[in-house]
């Protein structure tokens, strides 16, 4: 394996890949994860079996394919850390295999979701030599019945490497290369295990390089005096529900817990969106934000924010490489909403009309949208990144303040079905982030199979925000969806 020694520094990461290399440095950001159901078509099952024999295969091509599977980080402890050479990516490093020990589904379920919460948790060893990434393939025991075989496998990556995009179309790459069996040159019958790769690879380049950012003098004389002004002459914020302050003390423990939508039921939700004019990350907003007003009192939460993160490849420029638009990144922003006092207050009173006060909301969020990708990519924060010249006093400076958002509603969208007959499909995605110790307070992360269930992976970290909370916000996203799909109306909780 490469040494410190030996290493090549690349490029310079970019200024949103400085964002999370300096979070996982302070303990504040681990990962990304998206787990990935692989179903083995019945007549397989006998023999389909995930195995290394299996899996190194079709990995080593995937890892081969994308050269950001392939690099380290060379000082993570500066503002001036650079991707570095990999040459010799040892997959025993980075994939391992567990037997959840269950007799039902409804456990098998619970024990990949604290899976899940646990490499959320993990810092990534040797970083500048061991690509920061990692694969777990999760099998339930013996115990549980089950008519074909299936494996969960999580694939967990620094949030520098890519975005949660990325990790969606990691799966993609992964399903076609198992159902596909491919003859990677990087790696030897005989050890498999081992890819060479010589030969410096060609980064993407950095988001501020292929996306054409600009910025307005206004945009940036408000921005720059929004974060840098002083307190005592800005008029007085109104600061929403946020959970705990920014604390960087507190243990760093995500909890994960996966909401499960059928697929009948996600067809009913598309269809009532379609007919209001919103989006399905707008209903979830809408969704959460009902339940929050619902649960917690009036005194604590008088108001709300919340963020959606949105993809940025749409919008590459003229200078944007051709050749590494479809490689593995990390390209992406995020835009804010304001839940007023006198909006959460409605939702409050009980002569409210749910439905119509759920389908306002979320027609209001996909309006924001339309109108900021109408925008994009001027006037982004993203764009104001490069006047971050200290990024550890930046995270310093957080310390102790209110986080600025209740919650986060992040959609990867849909991974599509292989051609049919093939030997393995995915039947279901759980996409979370780990704890966002200097973030909104909770995340709901959404992600579906093509004609499958949509799963909304809830993740906070933990004591941050009351279990109680997340477990009503849990069974009202349940219950909400599914007495659309019965009823036609969301009706009273």
């Amino acid at each position: 394996m490469s040494t410190t020694v030996d290493l090549t520094p690349l490029r310079r990461l970019s200024h949103i890949e400085h964002f999370s290399s300096t979070r996982h440095h302070i303990g504040i950001y681990r990962c990304v994860t998206v787990t990935c159901r692989y179903q083995a078509a019945s007549s397989l099952a006998a023999q389909a079996q995930l195995d290394t024999a299996k899996l190194y295969p079709a990995l080593a091509a995937v890892v081969a394919a994308q050269p950001m599977l392939r690099v380290g980080i060379l000082g993570q402890d500066s503002n001036e850390a650079h991707f570095s050479h990999v040459k010799e990516v040892d997959l025993r490093n980075h994939v391992s295999f567990k037997s959840l020990e269950c007799e039902s589904t409804e456990t098998y379920e619970a024990l990949v979701a604290e899976q899940q919460g646990w490499h959320h948790d993990q810092l990534w060893p040797e970083l500048e030599t061991r690509p920061p990434w990692r694969l777990a393939v999760l099998q339930p025991g013996p115990n549980m019945d089950r008519e074909t075989q299936l494996a969960d496998i999580v694939f967990a990556f620094h949030h520098s490497l890519m975005d949660g995009t990325s990790g969606r179309r990691f799966h993609e790459l992964l399903l076609s290369a198992l159902n596909d069996p491919p003859q990677p040159a990087c790696s030897s019958p005989d050890a498999p295990h081992l890819l060479s790769f010589p030969d410096a690879p060609k980064l993407p380049e950095a988001q501020e390089d292929a996306i054409p950012f600009r910025n307005s003098i206004s945009y940036v004389a408000k921005t720059l005096w929004s974060e840098l002004g002083p307190d005592i002459l800005k008029p007085r914020k109104v600061v929403p529900w946020h959970g705990k302050a920014i604390d960087f003390a507190i243990p760093y423990k995500t909890r994960v817990r996966p909401v499960d939508i059928p697929h009948e039921v996600v067809v009913s939700l598309l269809q009532a969106c379609r007919e209001h004019s919103a989006t399905l990350t707008g209903l979830f907003h809408a969704l959460t934000l009902v339940s929050y007003a619902r649960q917690l009192p009036p005194d604590e939460a008088k108001s709300f924010a919340a963020s959606t993160p949105i993809n940025l490849r749409p919008w590459f420029g003229p200078k944007a490489d051709p050749q590494c638009k479809d490689h593995l990144r990390c390209l992406i922003t995020s835009f804010s909403h304001d839940y007023p006092a006198e909006a959460v207050a409605a939702i409050r009173r009980p002569e409210a009309d749910l439905d119509a006060l759920i389908w306002q909301h979320a027609k209001r969020i996909k309006m924001e949208l339309v109108e900021r990708l109408a925008t994009l990519p001027k006037d982004d924060i993203n764009g104001l990144l490069k006047y971050v010249g200290d990024w550890f006093d930046f995270w310093e400076k957080k310390k102790g303040k209110t986080r600025t958002e209740s919650w986060e509603v992040s959609n990867i969208g849909v991974l599509p079905r292989p051609p049919a007959g093939a030997s393995w499909s995915i039947t279901r995605l759980l996409f979370s982030n780990g704890s966002m110790v200097a973030g909104p307070a909770l995340g709901v992360n959404i992600a579906s199979a093509e004609n499958g269930i949509l799963t909304a992976g809830i993740s906070w970290q933990d004591t941050v925000v009351p279990d109680e909370l997340v477990d009503s916000l849990e069974r009202d996203l349940k219950t909400y969806t599914q007495r659309l799909h019965d009823a036609g109306k969301f009706g009273a909780p």
